[in-house]
């Protein structure tokens, strides 16, 4: 019986507002290209390294499908993370840093991010922010620790992009996009069998430049976060026979940008917490205190930006300069019996050279820094896998990860020279993963997992060798070992063909490592960074426990609901450290501390459906509670210090000296760089123009309420809301689409942190006896692309 549009508009909103506790997510279908009506297709996914039903998983799974992101206009990875609740990515660096993905409230600053990318199941160590996204069949957001079938730096959630397979009949597709501030994006592909039903292959390619939407202040162009990209990359799929394949998958990346959109706010703004200046020492300001103000409130993005491209160019440089080369292989051999074995081997090459504008302000004399790395990891998996359709059923395997970090060099600003270095830095892990799950009745499945887990993590010091000349050779090598054994537990009962309930409790850690320490910094300074204990920093761990709900309503209707708690020890957060260069002059660097004990509670809501033949609604929903239960902070006692002896521990505990009070407590304080609240919300209406013709007309609105910049929570970006609009008259060989970014022009700050301002030296005392020379505190600010209208045109054959 068909429901009214009243009756299924009325469904959507009472799941959306009577979840209460419960909580999730779901797909966001899209039109089909023929005809109005959507259809709550079935949707697989393999993110426990199987082929499943997504409403059979018991775990909270976002996707987000190929007709999706065409329909959004997604560029990147940053895009598709606003149409998937409960994932946040701001990439606050451009595509240097790439941008972290925090999962439900587990984000990071610096050192590995707590969420890990794959390409169809291959791990990928570097950031992804500029892979294309027009050979994606689909995207899996996985939440809560994968650890245990997914492997290292996944202990909040891992994101799998999943490749397009070959066909077996020739087809592919051209896309031309071009938009304001001189964007123009190419991307084609096209498949085919080599051998009808035996070799198909895929090639497919893309070109992508942005001019930039932010006017340098530097030298009058408007070119700031201008970004260039070329992809290239292919599939080759053998099937010799019914029971094996393999899948042959090889791509090329390079990326060129300027400078992206980052500032100073400048310690004249300041507005608490100001250092109580009481003299001098020669004419740099003393303190009595070590309070060196502060900014507390809603910051804002600045008025203008900088940034010496000139400069960087004229020394034959950019901002970022990055080539990647990615390869895997993945061979499975299906039995007749139904037992399959699966090989996967990959191997990923990265080198990039980036160059960094210390002040970010017009300058003819400019302080830059410039450096080369590169990096390169291999891998093997093999498992082998039960048949699926036993009452009780399984898989096991083996896992290897080789990374290093040989070398790298730094160029001197003054007469370009180079100086090279080589390295031992690298991780070694191996690990043996298993799952058993059965069936205890026709209703109830009971499920376990785990990973048995060894990682060997080295750093060196690196040495710059001559200008021009030989390369350093490293020093002080030092390794790490830490051992983990990763369970998960699954529970999901069907409580008819339309619900499903599940429970899930699982442990992720992410392991510890070395800090980098600055090459240029002097020896003594090098030192006196080690004996304060920043030059290494322990693993960290969380238990995720997780109940949620998921089915069809009305056969019109998808939705998805859980709650969690996260117990999270240990967290890996960042600190800034000033430090003096060899040459005299003064700089910072962000370095690793761990915190005690957080807690993460909250829940996820994802509904979505057909109100009508016509208009397809979505609305999804993410509350996050991230708090600190037990962290000392010493930064932070020192921003409300009044007596000068604040900030040192003594035995691991505040200074008993300190009379002041126990300020750097940061128990109940909300964790940095996490949203409390986030809801997408997508209407997509679809009408026929004639026998061939659809137009569709789709918004998607994107809200995140404000992050704190730092643990101390005195300061934050405020909300943020993006508008996207897409508007497209759609026929079964192509599309034409205009469409709107960020229609609302939002400009709430991507990404603050916290530095020092390196032109306002002062003075303040040591808690170990005189005074200590640094500077007042500082913040650099990231801004948001601006709103941008384009057109795109779409043909497929």
């Amino acid at each position: 019986m068909k429901t009214n549009l009243t009756t299924r508009a009325f469904v959507i909103l009472l799941l959306t507002s009577t979840a209460g506790t419960a909580l999730a997510q779901v797909p966001t279908p899209s039109a089909p290209k023929e005809g109005a009506t959507l259809e709550l297709a079935e949707i697989i996914v393999t993110a426990r390294k199987r082929k499943e039903n997504l409403q059979d998983v018991p775990l909270t799974i976002s996707v987000v499908g190929a007709d999706a992101i065409a329909r959004t206009g997604a560029e990147n990875i940053n895009d598709l993370a606003e149409q998937t609740p409960g994932l946040s990515i701001k990439p606050g660096f451009g595509r240097t840093g790439g941008g972290r993905p925090s999962i439900r409230g587990m984000s990071s600053i610096l050192g590995d991010a707590n969420a890990a990318f794959f390409v169809d199941g291959v791990y990928i160590a570097n950031n992804i922010n500029s892979y294309q996204l027009d050979n994606i069949e689909r995207v899996e957001v996985i939440k809560g620790p994968q650890s245990a079938l997914f492997g290292r730096q996944t202990f909040s959630g891992a994101i799998n992009f999943i490749t397009r397979r070959p066909t077996n009949e020739m087809k592919g597709q051209a896309k031309l996009t071009v938009a304001q501030y001189d964007q123009i994006e190419a991307t084609g592909y096209i498949s085919g069998p080599v051998i009808e039903d035996k070799l198909l292959m895929e090639i497919n390619a893309r070109k992508y430049n942005f001019g930039g939407d932010y006017v340098n202040a530097d030298n009058g162009k408007r070119e700031l976060g201008a970004q260039n990209s070329t992809n290239v990359g292919g599939r080759v799929l053998f099937t010799p026979t019914e029971n094996f394949e393999a899948i042959l998958s090889v791509g090329f990346s390079k990326d060129r940008d300027k400078g992206y959109i980052y500032g100073f706010q400048g310690s004249a703004k300041n507005n608490c917490y100001n250092a109580n200046v009481v003299g001098a020492i020669g004419t740099t300001p003393r303190a009595s205190s070590r309070a060196r103000g502060f900014y507390c409130g809603e910051v804002e993005t600045l008025d203008s930006y900088a940034y010496n491209n000139d400069e960087l160019e004229a020394l034959g440089y950019h901002g970022l300069e990055r080539e990647f080369y990615r390869t895997s292989l993945a061979l499975n051999y299906e039995f007749d019996n139904d037992w399959s074995v699966t090989s996967t081997s990959a191997f990923n090459h990265n080198e990039s050279i980036t160059g960094q504008d210390n002040t970010l302000v017009r300058s003819t004399a400019p302080s830059l820094s410039i450096s080369a790395r590169t990096q390169e990891d291999y891998s093997q998996e093999l498992r082998v896998m039960s048949p699926q359709s036993d009452r009780i059923r399984g898989l096991a395997g083996v896992y290897y990860f080789h990374d290093d970090q040989p070398e790298g060099y730094s160029v001197v600003q003054a007469t370009g020279a180079r100086q090279h270095f080589d390295s031992k830095d690298g991780v070694r892990s191996r690990s043996a993963f298993a799952m058993i799950e059965g069936d205890v009745t026709d209703d109830l499945t009971l499920g376990a997992e785990a990973r048995y887990q060894k990682e060997t993590i080295q750093d060196t010091d690196e040495v710059l060798g001559a200008a021009n000349g030989a390369a350093g050779k490293p020093t002080n090598l030092k390794k790490a070992k830490f051992d983990a054994f990763l369970p998960r537990f699954t529970a999901r009962y069907k409580v008819d063909r339309d619900m499903t309930l599940f429970a899930t409790a699982a442990k992720g850690n992410k392991p510890g490592g070395f800090n980098s320490l600055p090459t240029d910094a002097q020896p003594a300074e090098v030192q006196r960074l080690r004996d304060a204990g920043l030059g290494v920093f322990d693993e960290e761990g969380a238990w995720s426990y997780e109940v949620g709900a998921k089915g069809t309503a009305l056969d019109a209707v998808n939705y998805s609901a859980s709650a969690f708690l996260i117990d999270w020890t240990k967290q890996q957060l960042t600190r800034g450290e000033p430090y003096i260069r060899t040459n005299g002059t003064p700089n910072s660097a962000a370095l690793i501390q761990n915190a005690g004990k957080s807690e993460i509670k909250g829940f996820e809501l994802d509904v979505s459906g057909n109100a009508a033949d016509w208009l397809f609604l979505r609305f999804a929903y993410t509350y996050v509670n991230a708090e600190f239960v037990d962290f000392y902070d010493e930064v932070t006692e020192e921003i409300y210090d009044t007596d000068g002896r604040a900030s040192r521990l003594v035995n691991g505990q505040p200074n008993p000296a300190d009379v002041d009070g126990l300020d750097g407590d940061l128990k109940g304080n909300k964790l940095p760089q996490t949203p409390s609240n986030q809801f997408t919300l997508t209407t997509q209406v679809t009408q026929p123009l004639s026998a061939d013709l659809d137009f569709v007309w789709r918004t998607d609105f994107a809200y995140e309420s404000k992050r704190f910049s730092q643990v101390d929570n005195l300061n934050h970006t405020g909300d943020s809301l993006n508008v996207n609009m897409n508007v497209s008259v759609e026929a079964q060989d192509w599309t034409f689409a205009l469409f709107a970014r960020n229609l609302l022009n939002d400009r709430t700050p991507l990404v603050v942190t916290r530095l020092l301002d390196f032109s306002k030296p002062i003075f303040r005392p040591n808690p170990l006896g005189g005074n200590q020379l640094t500077f007042l505190r500082d913040f650099a600010v990231s801004a948001p692309r601006k709103r941008q209208f384009g057109a795109s045109f779409t043909y497929r054959f």
